[in-house]
């Protein structure tokens, strides 16, 4: 998802910084991919959703493991993206 996410959000990032400084509206392929980057990230999210719903499912102290797990990896990697703008 991270990465989905991030291929999203840059190009989008790419797209707005060239319009601000340049007055550069993007093209038609340009929207089209931004929509289709959207869509990949949206059904990775999906698909982590089922998943996490089927662990949950089976062994609901696993799910929170993971869950807990995940809160440590964003709390440790917080200051990276502060200091990036992300």
């Amino acid at each position: 998802m991270e990465t989905t996410k991030r291929r999203h959000f840059d190009f989008l990032t790419m797209l707005e910084a060239r319009k601000k400084k340049f007055n550069l509206d993007a093209t038609q392929a340009e929207k089209d991919l931004l929509a289709s980057l959207l869509q990949d990230h949206d059904d990775e999210v999906r698909a982590f959703k089922v998943r996490c719903d089927e662990l949950k499912a089976k062994n609901a102290q696993a799910h929170k493991a993971l869950f807990e797990y995940l809160a440590e990896i964003n709390t440790a990697l917080a200051p990276i993206g502060q200091s990036s703008g992300h």
